[in-house]
């Protein structure tokens, strides 16, 4: 019965290779950043390219830090004007692909509603928007968004800001995922089922 199971494993791992890939983002979270860069510590992020006025970057030792969405460094995308990041990225050509990422809002001060551009290879997929209301450093609000898109074999993500002035929309947590065809994922569920049939017979 150990070789049914294995069996299973094994078809499972082969049906959806997309699983095997993971996030093709690097520096998703923005934790690693040093060199020159168009930022607030003059430093860069790399492999992210810094464009327009600038952004923050908000790591522990800044004098206005917040907490992060995820790990302990997070963006504004604004410096001293609406700026924007964005990375080129590896895909395979006709193969969907799930963008997700977190939003809030650089904290004190600016305008009540932060908006920045979503764009993948310059076409605006997404305009996300987060309302400022006086969240704190410790309750920052973190807000999931995510979108589909399809790759082309070499595809630029970018953020960008949309937000007036130099209090912008704070990012972290960016990850691209490919999406599993339907095929592979019926077949997950078939799979699923004969497992969980044979351990209820005690297989």
């Amino acid at each position: 019965m150990r070789k049914s199971c294995f069996v299973v494993s094994v078809l499972a791992l082969a049906l959806c290779p997309a699983a095997s890939r993971a996030d093709i983002v690097q520096n998703g979270s923005f934790e690693f950043f040093g060199g020159s860069g168009n930022s607030n510590i003059g430093m860069g992020i790399a492999p992210w390219v810094i464009g327009g006025g600038g952004i923050d970057i908000c790591e522990p030792s800044a004098p206005n830090y917040w907490q992060a969405a995820d790990g302990l460094v997070s963006l504004s995308l604004n410096w001293s004007s609406p700026g924007s990041v964005s990375q080129t990225l590896t895909t395979t050509a006709g193969q969907a692909y799930e963008v997700r990422f977190w939003m809030a809002a650089e904290i004190y001060g600016g305008p009540a509603l932060r908006t920045m551009d979503v764009a993948w290879n310059g076409s605006v997929v997404g305009s996300p928007s987060f309302l400022y209301t006086g969240q704190g450093p410790n309750n920052m609000g973190w807000t999931e968004f995510a979108y589909v898109i399809q790759g082309t074999g070499l595809d630029t993500l970018s953020f960008v800001s949309t937000t007036s002035a130099n209090y912008g929309p704070a990012l972290d947590n960016v990850s691209v995922n490919p999406v599993p065809e339907p095929a592979a994922l019926a077949m997950f569920s078939l799979l699923g089922v004969s497992l969980l049939r044979r351990r209820r017979n005690g297989a």
